[in-house]
């Protein structure tokens, strides 16, 4: 049984770089090859057995101007940019546009 946070398989569980930031580990979200399937690795490099959902979010530029942007939110309340980075949550989500992405 998959439980949040269950490590990865030790062929697959190494220390990826990419999550260290500014001095410090952080969670980041990395999508699968050409597929729209996405994972969350963990800081500790453990990856999330959990659901991530994709979210469209409403962002404003710096000229003030609003555009609509995904977001991924994991079932236990991250959230994270369409680049995969760590972030608030959102003010404004789209209630109806809420999709599961397969993992």
């Amino acid at each position: 049984m998959n439980t949040t946070n269950t490590p990865a398989p030790a062929s697959t569980r190494t220390v990826i770089e990419s999550n260290h930031m500014g001095g410090r580990w952080i969670d980041r979200i990395y999508q699968l090859g050409v597929t729209e399937a996405v994972e969350l690795i963990n800081k500790d490099s453990t990856r999330y057995r959990g659901k991530i959902h994709r979210r469209r979010i409403t962002v404003q530029n710096t000229e003030g101007e609003n555009f609509f942007a995904s977001a991924y939110e994991s079932a236990d309340g991250r959230w994270f940019d369409n680049c995969g980075m760590p972030m608030k949550k959102p003010a404004d989500i789209m209630k109806n546009l809420e999709e599961e992405l397969p993992t």
